[in-house]
């Protein structure tokens, strides 16, 4: 399911590949003035999920650190978005009001720092604790605000005035989606990127080197919380609405999780894939097969983890393109 933890991008670098993208973008763009509003809204949920797979793979198809509480941070950016934008719901001063486009920056913020003040602790584990300890902090952030009701709204939710409307936040989703794919390519092929791929491949090799494996799980761990948390205040404000136990839900998380494996682990066109081939089978089974549908995506997914480990993008670039994406070298030795 994990590509090559050493594997760069030369993404961009293709001009076909590029005019592919301009034109997937331009087509995503035009959706929302072209389509049902029910069409726009599976797609913006397709966004979302690029989105969340994107800033998941940084953390854990590039810098090795599977986390299991992303949810934590994507209803961290919702709620933070919610109540900058509609603060007197929650007894807060009206002062603190801002645009919408300012609370989006705001959640991702808001998220980055709490990931900045938890990431050392959360460091301390490693492996299938760390994975624990992020549930938990998932869990934990879920319980404090369905006991907040006042801050939160409780199990009824927090409803937000102040919205821009679906059609424009559709478009800053498309929008944020290609600068966080944008931003996660320059990141990969950075030093920065160099440093997260090196740790991927084993701390001790990587601390042998001179790399400094905490320092770039931290990068690797706030910038992927200010991604979800920037992903949560986008959905909140197209829905105008969160709740504790749905915008915090692990369903989030598992969702995610199933898209990048999907897709492809520590590739850059791999949650793309995913979130496409998660779209159709989710509504394409729940047309054909009811209630069966989720049963038949657990079997199908199985099968690929069994059969096509590398994720469907891995299978295309194998048969189709050769194998294009290109594969860097091993990390050099660096100051850390």
């Amino acid at each position: 399911m994990i590509g090559n933890p050493f594997a760069g991008s030369d993404l961009f670098a293709d001009r076909r590949r590029v005019a592919a993208l301009v034109f997937g973008v331009l087509a995503l763009a035009v959706v929302p003035f072209t389509t049902t509003a029910y069409v726009t809204e599976i797609v913006f949920t397709g966004l979302v999920f690029v989105m969340l797979g994107v800033s998941w793979n940084l953390l854990a198809g590039y810098a090795g650190q599977i986390s299991l509480g992303h949810a934590a941070f994507f209803g961290i950016g919702a709620y933070v978005a919610a109540w900058l934008t509609t603060p007197t719901r929650a007894g807060l001063p009206e002062a603190i009001q801002t645009p919408v486009l300012l609370a989006l920056v705001g959640g991702g913020l808001v998220a980055a720092l709490v990931a900045l003040a938890v990431g050392p602790i959360m460091f301390r584990l490693t492996g299938h604790y760390f994975a624990i300890g992020t549930l938990a902090l998932a869990a934990i952030i879920q319980l404090v605000l369905l006991d907040q009701r006042q801050f939160s709204g409780g199990s009824s939710g927090y409803f937000i005035q102040g919205g821009i409307g679906e059609d424009l936040m559709f478009l800053v989703a498309v929008a944020a989606t290609v600068g966080m794919v944008a931003s996660t390519y320059l990141i990969v092929n950075s030093r920065l990127g160099l440093g997260m791929r090196a740790i991927h491949g084993g701390e001790g090799a990587a601390s042998s080197l001179g790399v400094n494996p905490l320092k770039y799980k931290m990068y690797a761990f706030v910038i992927s919380s200010f991604m979800a948390g920037l992903t949560g205040a986008i959905y909140a404000m197209f829905t105008l609405y969160v709740n504790p136990e749905s915008t915090l839900n692990v369903v989030w998380m598992i969702d995610t999780l199933v898209v990048v494996i999907l897709g492809g682990m520590g590739t850059m066109l791999g949650p793309i894939v995913g979130a496409a081939l998660f779209l159709v089978l989710d509504n394409g089974l729940r047309a054909v097969a009811g209630e069966f549908a989720t049963t038949i995506e657990g079997l199908l997914i199985i099968l690929f983890m069994i059969y096509a480990p590398s994720g469907l993008y891995g299978l295309i670039k194998d048969r189709y393109l050769g194998g294009e994406e290109s594969e860097t070298a091993e990390p050099e030795a660096e100051g850390a």
